[in-house]
């Protein structure tokens, strides 16, 4: 016997009124779900990576400045705190700016001595703005310093630098003296470098970076931490390193407090393949030091505010870099800029990376890279071509050393490693 099929029972008018209603609200509870798992998801995403240090520093809002659409601007900022702690002081300071248009990385460091006007009228030492109103008023005083803006901050705490460091498995330097200090911290405290070409670990680093138990303190601390920021940068660039920027960004956002968010992160991490034929520029802003000269007083890294405007504007939008940071104090206080060249001269100029003259911003002609001879018993390298500059070295009668520019009566000497220094010229003749 055939079986047949019951036919469904019509609804009545009631019942598709409720059915209706039922499907209405299941979807709508399905796109409220979706709404707000893409926002949550959109919300971390574009959330500053800051764990709420911002939050906890007295509010500074950091000042609207013309931003350059051609380059990123990230102020690099070290500190002893660990991630998400407020307060510390700064133990690094460098702007860092990726300059699309010139396709160069140019970082300048800013001494942590640095003596600067704060906004209540009274001066101190750069590095005390963290503890005092957070990154964002770091930031405001950098910009006021270099008349450059400043698009993003990042905070690298000492923890966090030990771990980057030991993910790309270390990084290759030329530790220039032996470093053996104990820094009296109960967590890498211990500094014990000897000299050479080496690859450290993120501790040892940590240590390179920090040590400032040299002839020139803060000043030799900075050349260093520029030649280690090169060297990291050189490192994360290589092909292997490329391809795993990425993951390598999702490893390190714990070790680091910064404004940007993922997306920015992310971008700057995928974008990093054309970065590897950029050229890396160094540079430490110009001054003096200042001891001491009674009770109260404090020493410091003094700077000319307008030197300052000019050499950030010589060395981010040229690529010029001046031929020594250290001057006499009298320089830095009574320094001009450079008289604009006449119309003949314009544009005949170096701006393609060549370093310039010291603090009365003069040329130095340029580099000749001639061999020549101490002639008398010895001879003093100065920091500059004046007799007012620090003694940073000396030579012995014979010993060779490479002329590469003219200063008036002075010679100005390569020393290796990327530094110079002037022997008078009349202590020099050609080697026999």
């Amino acid at each position: 016997m055939e079986r047949r099929e019951r036919r469904p029972v019509p609804l009545t008018p009631e019942q598709r009124k409720k059915k209706k209603r039922r499907r209405t609200i299941i979807l709508a509870s399905a796109g409220a779900a979706a709404v707000l798992i893409a926002g949550g998801a959109y919300w971390g995403l574009t959330r500053p990576l800051d764990n709420g240090v911002g939050s906890k520093m007295p509010q500074q809002v950091i000042k609207k400045t013309v931003y350059d659409k051609n380059r990123i601007n990230i102020l690099l900022i070290g500190t002893d705190t660990r991630p998400g702690e407020s307060g510390g002081n700064t133990d690094v300071l460098v702007l860092c700016s990726i300059d699309n248009q010139n396709k160069r990385i140019e970082m300048m460091s800013i001494p942590r001595d640095t003596k600067v006007l704060y906004p209540d009228g009274s001066y101190a030492k750069i590095n005390e703005s963290l503890a005092i109103g957070g990154p964002n008023l770091t930031v405001n005083l950098v910009q006021d310093l270099l008349q450059m803006p400043v698009d993003y901050w990042a905070i690298t705490h000492f923890g966090g630098l030990v771990e980057v460091i030991n993910t790309i498995h270390g990084i290759t330097v030329n530790v220039p003296e032996p470093m053996h200090y104990n820094t009296g911290d109960k967590q890498y405290g211990i500094i014990d470098l000897n000299p050479g070409v080496q690859t450290l670990d993120g501790e040892q680093a940590l240590g390179f970076v920090r040590f400032r138990e040299d002839p020139l303190g803060d000043i030799g601390r900075t050349e260093r931490q520029q030649a280690f920021l090169t060297a990291l940068v050189h490192k994360l660039l290589q092909p292997d390193n490329i391809t795993h920027l990425p993951s390598l960004v999702q490893e390190f956002k714990g070790t680091i407090d910064t404004n940007m968010n993922s997306l920015q992160i992310g971008a700057l991490a995928l974008g990093a393949s054309h970065f590897k034929n950029y050229s890396v520029i160094t540079e430490t802003l110009p001054g003096s030091f200042h001891n001491p000269v009674g009770p109260g007083d404090a020493s410091y890294w003094i700077v000319n505010p307008l030197e300052a405007h000019y050499v950030a504007k010589e060395f981010f939008y040229h690529g010029i870099r001046q031929a020594n940071p250290i001057q006499p104090e009298s320089v830095t206080m009574n320094w001009q800029p450079p008289a604009e060249p006449s119309a003949g001269e314009a544009g005949s100029g170096n701006t393609s990376g060549s370093a310039t003259g010291n603090a009365g911003g003069s040329s130095e002609g340029s580099s000749t890279g001639t061999q020549m001879m101490v002639t008398g018993d010895s001879a003093n390298v100065r920091s500059g071509p004046s007799t007012e500059y620090q003694v940073i070295g000396s030579m012995s009668h014979g010993q060779t050393v490479t002329v590469i520019g003219k200063a008036g009566d002075w010679d100005k000497v390569d020393l290796g490693g990327g530094r110079i220094g002037y022997i008078a010229n009349w202590l020099l003749g050609p080697t026999t």
